[in-house]
Parts: structure tokens; C-alpha cells; sequence
């Protein structure tokens, strides 16, 4: 069977046009909805929408390829919800007695259409979990529930249709995977068909507010569609998704509906009945326009159901995918049911973003510059490139490049604002002349080869701190970014994991198989700097509890987030991380005595008992997930013994103690002799010769440091001290005299700690992910720099 785009562009083409010949009759039937109390649109608006796409698709079925056959419980269970909710858009029904309808449907695909939920997934101690006899109520309420979701997202323009076109596009592409193209003939003629009506109901530059409503007829009947679509994908013997990943695919109107149902019932009412304490309602309070409101809402079901294929197709367990769901469904719990701080976060973000206008800064937290902020599309290009970049820096380097390249893009065309400003720091002048040198010995050693061949000598450019630069200046400008950045960055470093890790070994407990949790090097930098972060966040958030409602959320969800992250460091097995990691919490609680004192941030009682407990969960994760391996604290003391036998000239017993530590303090031997000999400009060689006896399964120095100095000397070495130190500076000056919370202070520093660690004793630049980390993480400290200048000016 071959898929046409000939019966789709006939759905959309017959949608469309019956929308618009419905328009007039609709009035006088009694189809149209009038503003008043809680529906604020503008005039009489025709609730046929749905009508419209349904004619469309039902008028297209007999003319496929395999034609109604086996589909026609489908089809009649359609036609049966768009009559009722014909009814209800003219005459109100009584909720019940549409409930009685949704079961009815519901039971007729399950009886006449012989579609269930038998197979739930598979979990640890239950194995594979089938319904059995179970298998026909729930599908019935599943599916009737799945109606009610669909139908209580039809509040707000395209609200309803577009993220029901989210949910069949990725519907589409799973059928296209397990080759059901019958099956991908109807869903892609159906989302044809939905465009038709979106034409007219989506808000875009060409429509300022919809002229046709979906109405219940459609709502209901979308519902029962994407139900039987779900259980006829993940039931099929083809199944290449877990019927947990479609659970992501329709989540956010799933969590919207039952979370609206049960504070419904706690407070005496009606599940069914209508109010304004819908997801998008929050939105629009907040500022949102209806348009917006939708179009971040379909990103937003998009999104979670992106996450949901790829993270099934890759082999993460099931137990894992609904964990993770169930968190998702707590954070929108705890969204909407604080719905008067969330308005008031939101409005401000509205304000930052899409608002357009000037952000007023507390002059207890941040000092933006007094000339009026760059807006409009150069503003918003930049935000979307920064976004992008967080969340894609260890996941993929050409999206990750794209976003960087947005930034910068958007930092050039607004002149002459970024260029007066960037032009007069000497930090810039530092970061070029530190550029050009690289460039320079680089070109006449003979060793700046392509791309692909040196990434050492582009890693190197780029934490120059110049490419930093531009994401510093729109940084500064963008405080109210900086929290939801570090959540996307965090976000983009699990998906990384989940996509990197060998989920079939992980399953059979296979922990201690290298490779099993992702490349170690990789994973081990991005799990310790993640650590770090949360232990900041965690931190911060204990000393202020009681301020509030937000300090313990803080806390809370930095406590969910820092048990996986360190189970995931403990199971790389890779030692350098976690000294990494214990030097960034360790220069938390020492700076925290400094940078915390003038706005009250200590560790206390409970930020110690916090450390103890994060010390006792990496015990424990290291003895469960590698039990064959030596004790944590032999592992750790066992590289100091060895260095003390290398200094007293025992290499035969250092060998046999730790033969990793020998092999590096030979390697940082010839590194030393290297520099010796061209120690003011260097040799221009970053790795060492073949001639130099490099030790057999090393590629480079086992230090960054090392590199730097052999290749690029004195003059490299000074250049990178350099433009650390100098924004470094301006970091501190920003904590102690309050120009920022002390958390951002706290936290960038223990960060930098981190990666200085690995800089010692690794080559983080063979990876990606951790080049645009430095990056991201050079233009945080270089925010300060920025903020110090304008003050000045300012003064």
C-alpha cells in the first residue's frame, strides 16, 4: 500500500470549504457561540469548525486505498460523537449524559473494534505487565478520559486543533516506524483535514482572531480519534515504541484535565463543570496574547511528545519514562495550583520576551545599563539562540553552534550599542590579542589543521573568551533568563544521558561495564558540573526557608534532581569527576563565608547536613552500582600513595598500585621538559610527538594545563590567567556589593572550580559538549564585566 499526498490535500480542500458554507447556516441552527461571563471573545462566532474537519475526513475514507473495512467501528464512534456534540454546541447538554455518550464510544471500539490496553510496559520485579480482564474497563475509561482531555483544551484560538496536530504528527511518524500505512494514511488525511479548520481558527498575521469555533463536535470526536490511534500503535505486534512513550505524547492535556477535575472535586463542584483555571487561562493573565498562548502550548505538547519517541526509540526502561512523566506532572501540578505566583512570574518573563519592553532591574540584584534596552527581533533571535544553546550544548554541536551563531548574529546588528560597549572593556582586547596568538602559532607550527583534524586548537579558540563575548552582553540584559536557562541547560544534560547510555546493559544491571552509563570522560564532566549546580541551588534554597513558598520548592526539586545525577557520576566510574565535583562543593561552603556575607547566605546547620547527606548518597551509589570495585576511599587514596612513591622514586611499586597514576606523571614529565626548552612562546605542539615515547592509549598530555604550556607557553599560559582572572574580578565586586543574589556568585564560581579541576587532570576538549559548557560558562562570569562597566558609566 503507497501513501498519496493526493487524499490529504482533498481533506484539507473539502474541511476548508465546508467550514466556509457552514458559516451562515451555522446562526440560524443555533450553532454559534455569544461573548459573556466567563467567554470573552469579540461577536457571534460559528462553532462549526469541528463539523467542517470531520466532513472532510469522513468524506475522503472511501476513496483509500484499503478502504472503511476494518476501520468503520472508527469511523461510526466519529460520527457519533460529532452528532452529540452537534447537540451540545445548540442545546447544552447535561454533562452526564454526554459522559454516557464518551462510554458508550468508548465501548464500542473496545467491543466492535476489538482495540484494547492489554500491554502496559515492562518494570523491574513486575517484568511485562498485561491487563488481562482488567484490559476492557480500563480502555474504556482510558479512552473516554483521552475525549475530555481534548475537549477541555478548547479554550483559546487553535488552542484545541493545533495541539491535536502536535499529537497526530508524532502519531504519524511512529505508524511510519512500524510501517502501519493504512493506519498512517488515516491519521495524515485527519491532520490534513485539522489544518483546513486551523486556517480559520489560528491566530497568525493574516487573522487577528478566529472567525469559526471547533465546538464540541470536533473537540469530542479528535479525542476519540488520537484515543483509538494510541491503542491500535502500541498494541500492534510491529510496536517499536513502549506504550509508556505515548503517555508523553498526549501528556500535557492529560495533566491539565485531571489536575483541573481534582481540585474541581476538593472544592465541592462538578469535575465537568466550566470555570477559567485552564493551563492557558494562567497564560492569559499573565499578559500572553491568545496566539501566543497557543503557539507555546503546542510547542510546549510537541515537545514532551518529541521527548517521549526518541527516549522510548533509544532504549531508555520504562520505569524510567514514567518516573520521569510522573515529575513532569508534579511541576504542572505545583504550576497551577500556585497560579497567583506563576502569573506574576509569567508576566514578568512576558514582559522580558514577547512584550517587548524594558526590564526593570532591583538595584538589590542587578544594575542593567540606564540607555533603553535592544528589543524587538534582534532581542527575541538572540533569546531563541541562547535557549537553543543550553539546551543543546552536550546534545548535538551543529544545534548547538546554530544557537551560538544566533547570538553573535544578533550582538553584530545591534549596533552601535554592542559594539561601543564591548569595545571599551579591556577584557575584549585581552580575549583578542589571546585569539590572534593562537591563531598565529598555530598557522606557523604547521599544526592549525581543519575541523575535524585539531579539535584542540578550536577548543582553545573558543574558550579564548572572545566568542563568549556576545552571549555575555545579552546575558546581562536578560536576568530574568538566567534561572530558566539553567533549567533548560539541565533538561538538555538528561536527555544527553538518556540518549548516551546502553539502556540494555543498565537493564540487566550490568553497572560496572564501561560504556554502560555513556562515554566516561563525557558524562563524568557533564554529571559533576550538574552536581555542582544543584548542590548551589540546594543550598541556597535551605537558607531561605520560610521566606515563602519558593525556597522550598528549590529545595525540593534540587533534591530530586541531585539523586540521579550523582547515581549517574558514581556509575561512570570516572575518579577524575568526582574530585572535579567535591572541589566545586568544597569552594561552595569556603566562598559562601565571603561572597554570602553581606546578603546573609551561610551554610548552617541544615546546609551541612545537606553535604553529609549528599556524601553518604555518593558512598552508597558507588558500593551498589560498582560492588567488584575497591572502597570509594581506597579508590581516592590510592592515586596520592602512588605520587607519593613517583616523588620518592618507587616507580615498580607505584606501577603496581595505580599504573593510570604513573603513566600520567610521565606524561607531565615530558610536558615539563617541553616547556623547558620553549618555555616563552612554546613549540606549537599541543600533544606529544611520537618520538617523544608518548605512552601507549594517550593521545595528549592528561592536562589541558599541560597542553597549554608545551604548545603555547608562557605567553598562552598568561593569556588564559588573563581573561579568567580579569572577569573573575568583576564576579566578586558583583556579589559583595550586591549587585547579584549570591547563589549566581556561589554557584558560577564552584562551576569554574569544577572545570579548572578537569583542566588539570583531563583534556575536556575533545568533547563537544564540554567546549560549549566552558563557553556558556566564560560569557557568566564575563555578565559581571558587562554590569561593571555600565555602573560605572552610569556614575
Amino acid at each position: 500500500m503507497t501513501v498519496t499526498p493526493f487524499l490529504p490535500l482533498l481533506a484539507l480542500c473539502l474541511s476548508a470549504v465546508s467550514i466556509l458554507l457552514l458559516r451562515q447556516p451555522a446562526i440560524g441552527w443555533g450553532l454559534a457561540d455569544a461573548p459573556g461571563g466567563r467567554k470573552q471573545h469579540q461577536g457571534t462566532v460559528p462553532l462549526t469548525g469541528g463539523l467542517g474537519v470531520f466532513i472532510g475526513f469522513l468524506l475522503v475514507q472511501p476513496l483509500q486505498p484499503a478502504g472503511v473495512g476494518e476501520l468503520l467501528p472508527l469511523y461510526v464512534g466519529v460520527l457519533a460523537l460529532v452528532v452529540c456534540g452537534v447537540l451540545d454546541d445548540a442545546r447544552d447538554m447535561r454533562s452526564t449524559l454526554k459522559l454516557g455518550v464518551q462510554l458508550a464510544v468508548a465501548a464500542l471500539m473496545v467491543l466492535w473494534g476489538q482495540r484494547t490496553l492489554e500491554y502496559l510496559g515492562s518494570f523491574p520485579l513486575l517484568g511485562a505487565v498485561h491487563l488481562g480482564w482488567l484490559a476492557v474497563p480500563v480502555t474504556i475509561v482510558a479512552v473516554a478520559g483521552l475525549i475530555n482531555a481534548i475537549n477541555m483544551m478548547d479554550g483559546v484560538d487553535g488552542l484545541a486543533g493545533g495541539s491535536a496536530l502536535s499529537v497526530l504528527g508524532w502519531l504519524a511518524f511512529v505508524a511510519a516506524l512500524q510501517s502501519q500505512l493504512m493506519l498512517l494514511a488515516v491519521i495524515v488525511t485527519l491532520a490534513a483535514a485539522l489544518v483546513g479548520f486551523l486556517l480559520f481558527n489560528l491566530r497568525h498575521p493574516w487573522r487577528r482572531k478566529a472567525s469559526v469555533f471547533m465546538g464540541d463536535s470536533g473537540s469530542m470526536a479528535l479525542g476519540f480519534a488520537i484515543a483509538w490511534f494510541v491503542v491500535e500503535l502500541s498494541q500492534s505486534p510491529r510496536a517499536v515504541l513502549s506504550p509508556v512513550a505515548y503517555l508523553w505524547v498526549v501528556a500535557l492535556p492529560v495533566m491539565d484535565t485531571l489536575s483541573l477535575m481534582v481540585r474541581r472535586i476538593l472544592k465541592g463542584r462538578s469535575p465537568f463543570s466550566a470555570d477559567r483555571n485552564h493551563l492557558h487561562h494562567i497564560f492569559l493573565r499573565a499578559g500572553f496574547t491568545a496566539g501566543q498562548t497557543s503557539m507555546i502550548l503546542m510547542l510546549l505538547v510537541a515537545a514532551l511528545g518529541g521527548i517521549g519517541v526518541v527516549l522510548s526509540l533509544v532504549g531508555v526502561p520504562d520505569v524510567l519514562l514514567l518516573a520521569s512523566l510522573l515529575v513532569v506532572f508534579l511541576m504542572h501540578g505545583l504550576f497551577v495550583t500556585r497560579a497567583w505566583h506563576t502569573s506574576k512570574a509569567l508576566r514578568r518573563l512576558h514582559k522580558a520576551t514577547l512584550d517587548g519592553g524594558a526590564v526593570r532591574a532591583s538595584s538589590q540584584i542587578v544594575r542593567l545599563r540606564s540607555r533603553p534596552l535592544v528589543g524587538g527581533g534582534r532581542r527575541q533571535a538572540a533569546l531563541i539562540g541562547l535557549y537553543l544553546m543550553a539546551f543543546s550544548v552536550g546534545l548535538n554541536t551543529r544545534l548547538a553552534l546554530a544557537g551560538g551563531a544566533l547570538v553573535v548574529a544578533a550582538a553584530v546588528l545591534a549596533y552601535p550599542l554592542f559594539w561601543r560597549d564591548v569595545l571599551r572593556l579591556k577584557l575584549f582586547w585581552l580575549s583578542l590579542g589571546l585569539s590572534l596568538y593562537l591563531l598565529l602559532r598555530g598557522v606557523t607550527s604547521g599544526n592549525f589543521e581543519p575541523l575535524d583534524n585539531a579539535p584542540l586548537w578550536w577548543g582553545l579558540l573558543a574558550i579564548s573568551g572572545l566568542a563568549s563575548l556576545p552571549l555575555a552582553w545579552w546575558l546581562a540584559q536578560c536576568r530574568l533568563h538566567w534561572n530558566w536557562l539553567v533549567l533548560t541547560a539541565m533538561l538538555g544534560g538528561g536527555f544527553t544521558f538518556m540518549l548516551d547510555a546502553d539502556w540494555s546493559l543498565l537493564e540487566r544491571g550490568r553497572f560496572s561495564i564501561p560504556g554502560a552509563w555513556g562515554e566516561a570522560a563525557h558524562i563524568g564532566f557533564m554529571s559533576s558540573v550538574g552536581l555542582v549546580v544543584m548542590l548551589a541551588v540546594l543550598l541556597a534554597g535551605l537558607q531561605r526557608l520560610g521566606a515563602g513558598w519558593r525556597p522550598a520548592a528549590q529545595v525540593v526539586l534540587a533534591a530530586m534532581l541531585t539523586m540521579p545525577i550523582m547515581i549517574v557520576l558514581m556509575g561512570t566510574g570516572y575518579t577524575t569527576a568526582w574530585l572535579a565535583a567535591a572541589a566545586g562543593g568544597a569552594v561552595y561552603v569556603v566562598a559562601s563565608t565571603v561572597l554570602g556575607r553581606p546578603q546573609g547566605y551561610r551554610l548552617g546547620r541544615l546546609g551541612v547536613g545537606a553535604l553529609l547527606a549528599v556524601l553518604l548518597l555518593g558512598v552508597v551509589s558507588h558500593d551498589w552500582l560498582l560492588p567488584n570495585a575497591s572502597p570509594l576511599v581506597q579508590r581516592l587514596v590510592e592515586p596520592l600513595q602512588a605520587i607519593g612513591l613517583v616523588l620518592n622514586g618507587q616507580f615498580d611499586q607505584a606501577q603496581a598500585l595505580h599504573p593510570g597514576i604513573v603513566e600520567r606523571v610521565t606524561l607531565w614529565d615530558q610536558a615539563w621538559e617541553a616547556f623547558q626548552a620553549h618555555w616563552l612562546l612554546g613549540s606549537g605542539q599541543l600533544v606529544p610527538p611520537a618520538e617523544a615515547g608518548a605512552l601507549t592509549g594517550y593521545r595528549d598530555y592528561a592536562s589541558l594545563l599541560a597542553s597549554v604550556a608545551t604548545g603555547l607557553g608562557l605567553i598562552g599560559l598568561l593569556g588564559f590567567a588573563a581573561v579568567v582572572v580579569v572577569p573573575l574580578k568583576a564576579l566578586v565586586w558583583a556579589s559583595l556589593h550586591r549587585h547579584w543574589h549570591a547563589i549566581w556568585g556561589l554557584g558560577i564560581l564552584s562551576c569554574g572550580v569544577t572545570v579548572l579541576v578537569f583542566c588539570l587532570l583531563a583534556m575536556p576538549l575533545y568533547y563537544p559538549g564540554a567546549v560549549g559548557f566552558i563557553v556558556l560558562l566564560i560569557a557568566a562570569i564575563q555578565i559581571a564585566t558587562f554590569q561593571r562597566d555600565w555602573t560605572r558609566q552610569r556614575q
